[in-house]
């Protein structure tokens, strides 16, 4: 072996030296590497390992009705997280109290108020980590029930963030238009989802700090001041309604006594100014509040007002004697022959009382519905032109309303109609609508001939008071020359004032208006049997209208005409109305009280009354015998039946020949009787 010499430790040095050299500069290359060439890329990285981004919710723009008044709202309120490692740490290090099972007591007192579980609250807890949601936008009452258990009982790790909550001013006023929102802030129906987008802040980004773990060092999140939350909320867009929100409660106070009063299974009304196309107010049941619309069925959230499709029935004559007066088919006095009823094929429909005038003109075959005339008008119109007709009316397609959820309707096929198709459409059948459609049909007579689309945005303005969208009248098209609208409005103000529509009149003030009685359409197809729908369709003054509105009953228990359940509804919602906002009665208008239209109603319905009526008897064990309804029409059937709160379930129409139970059986009150008609 060869002696290590001083050459060789020179030699090794060197070697060592040079390789740390090269170390060293291989550090500073990377070094300048990272800190020059990486230096952003790495800032990003440190950031994200040190940060967690979360996102708050901005306030939602206001929802007002036409002249301001608040509708929906943002307000701030408080969002509950827990730390649940500060929370361990006050079981670990008790204070002077003594030892505490923390987590337990804070379950126990707060779950109640949070409506969680207890023992899902304790797991809660107890997890690891250092923020957890317990509830979102809590309401404000609660927010301070849970400060002062948190303060009282000394509980740390529970802590508060200011957020935003859409609150619904009116509660169940205008609930299926407003809508309501989800908690991820998105609008879920009604305007909150047609106008999402607009009313929809930014989000707001903030982040807490975390170690390398994504463990949260800071023990409270940074938060903005609720104070200039607030104040976001103020510089977003305000969206104004057409709505008038002192019609709208008087509508849905209307629609809750409609509701009580004939036990319907839903109803819906609507408000219209005839000549601009706004909505005034609309209303639909079942409803529900949007502060809390989990708690409703989904049905609830529906609006009938624009989703509902049904037979119009009578409330369609006004429409098809338009018809025929625009093509000179008619005159208000052409002559018909009413003989009760008529044969077109193999079917034979009936007047509604079954009952005949010989001949009679046309102004009287509107003024008391009657359906021989408007079956021969029919059938002299053809197929062809009632469907191209209820076209240029809007029938069985969407209005256009700026509200989501419309259904189109439904049309015949003008190829595939037969002779009775025919008949039967010229009396309201066999065809389907939605209420907005009628109204606006109506309001193409009311007005004079145009046909207006519905809106119910009124304008979308800025902070700085800018108008970023303004709704305005559209003229879908002319469907009516003047002259025949003015004919029409003179007819339909007969039916009110000496006609089927008595039950709408209001002292002073000239109604026009139509009734309307409909079997509903079963969801498999035909009838279901013993159900109506009962609407009454009208517009004040007659001669210069100002409103025009729509009643539709869904199913009403017991009477079931129009002009038995809707025309009165009709009739105390506008007159409220009028009073409210100072439309005072006409002076030479000439119009009967009350008081004696129904004396007047009740003469002529005595005049028509058969000689001997069965008699309703009401026994000592508390039930009620039934007599026999053979030779009666089913408005007095319901009316006998009224009076001993039994139900009537009705098939077909004309006079009575068969019921069940038989005549002469004791039932108990709310039964139902089932009798047929022809």
């Amino acid at each position: 072996m060869r002696k290590f010499t001083l050459q060789d430790g020179r030699r090794r040095f060197a070697v060592i030296s040079c390789l740390l050299l090269l170390l060293f500069v291989g550090v500073i290359l990377r070094l300048g590497w990272i800190q020059i060439i990486r230096a952003d890329d790495m800032r990003k990285m440190n950031q994200d390992q040190l940060n967690a981004y979360m996102t708050r919710k901005q306030p939602r723009g206001r929802i007002v009705d036409r002249d301001g008044e608040e509708l929906a709202v943002s307000i701030m309120t408080g969002s509950l997280y827990v730390d649940p490692e500060e929370m361990n740490k006050d079981a670990v290090n008790p204070d002077k109290r003594g030892r505490r099972n923390v987590q337990r007591l804070a379950a126990e007192l707060l779950a109640p108020v949070l409506k969680i579980d207890t023992a899902e609250l304790y797991e809660t807890f107890c997890l690891k980590g250092r923020f957890v949601w317990l509830k979102r936008t809590m309401e404000p009452k609660d927010v301070e029930r849970v400060r002062k258990i948190i303060k009282d009982n000394k509980l740390s790790g529970l802590h508060f963030i200011e957020e935003s909550k859409r609150y619904y001013t009116k509660k169940r006023a205008a609930a299926q238009i407003l809508g309501f929102i989800g908690t991820d802030d998105v609008g879920l129906s009604g305007i909150e989802y047609q106008l999402d987008k607009v009313l929809k802040g930014k989000d707001m980004a903030y982040s807490m700090t975390t170690d390398a773990r994504g463990k949260q060092i800071l023990g409270r999140l940074l938060d903005e001041n609720a104070q200039d939350m607030q104040k976001k909320q103020e510089q977003l867009l305000t969206v104004y309604l057409t709505l008038d929100s002192k019609m709208q409660y008087v509508l849905e106070d209307a629609m809750d006594d409609a509701i009580t009063r004939t036990h319907a299974k839903g109803a819906a009304a609507i408000i219209m100014d005839p000549y601009t196309g706004e909505i005034l107010g609309m209303a639909s049941r079942p409803t529900f509040d949007p502060n809390n619309f989990g708690a409703y069925s989904q049905e609830s959230w529906s609006n009938k007002a624009i989703s509902m499709i049904y037979e119009p029935g009578s409330v369609f004559k006004p429409l098809v004697g338009c018809m025929g007066l625009t093509e000179g088919i008619i005159s208000p006095n052409t002559i018909f022959q009413d003989n009760g009823s008529i044969r077109i094929a193999d079917r034979i429909i009936h007047n509604w009382d079954g009952e005949g005038l010989g001949p009679v003109p046309f102004s009287t075959i509107i003024k008391f519905s009657i359906n021989t005339g408007m079956v021969q008008l029919g059938m002299s119109l053809g197929a062809d032109r009632l469907i191209s007709y209820a076209k240029k009316f809007g029938l069985g397609s969407p209005t256009g309303i700026d509200l989501p959820g419309e259904e189109e309707g439904i049309l015949y096929d003008p190829k595939m109609m037969y002779e009775p198709d025919v008949a039967t459409m010229a009396i309201g059948q066999g065809i389907a609508v939605t209420p907005i459609q009628v109204l606006r049909a109506i309001c193409a007579i009311a007005n004079g001939g145009e046909l207006l689309q519905p809106y119910i945005i009124k304008k979308i303005v800025a902070p700085d008071g800018t108008v970023v969208k303004e709704g305005q009248k559209h003229v879908v098209r002319n469907v009516l020359t003047p002259e025949v609208a003015s004919q029409m409005r003179n007819m339909m103000e007969m039916v009110v004032k000496e006609g089927g529509g008595k039950t709408a009149a209001i002292k002073g003030y000239r109604i026009a208006g139509k009734t309307g009685t409909a079997e509903k359409l079963a969801e498999g197809g035909g009838y279901a049997a013993g159900q109506y729908i009962a609407s009454f369709v009208g517009f004040v003054p007659a001669d210069k209208p100002q409103y025009a509105m729509l009643v539709m009953l869904d199913r009403p228990q017991g009477a079931f005409y129009g002009s038995q359940v809707s025309a009165p509804i009709f009739r105390d919602t506008l007159q409220q109305i009028l009073v409210a906002k100072g439309i005072q009665p006409g002076s030479n208008e000439g119009l009967p009280s009350l008081e004696e239209m129904n004396a007047v109603a009740a003469k002529d319905k005595a005049k028509d009354k058969p000689k001997k009526l069965p008699q309703m008897l009401l026994l000592p064990n508390g039930k009620i015998k039934l007599p026999d309804f053979k030779g009666i029409d089913m408005r007095y059937t319901a009316e006998l039946l009224q009076q001993g709160h039994l139900r009537l379930k009705p098939y077909g129409s004309g006079m009575a020949y068969q019921q069940k139970p038989a005549p002469g059986t004791e039932v108990d009150e709310g039964t139902t009787v089932e009798v047929w008609f022809k």
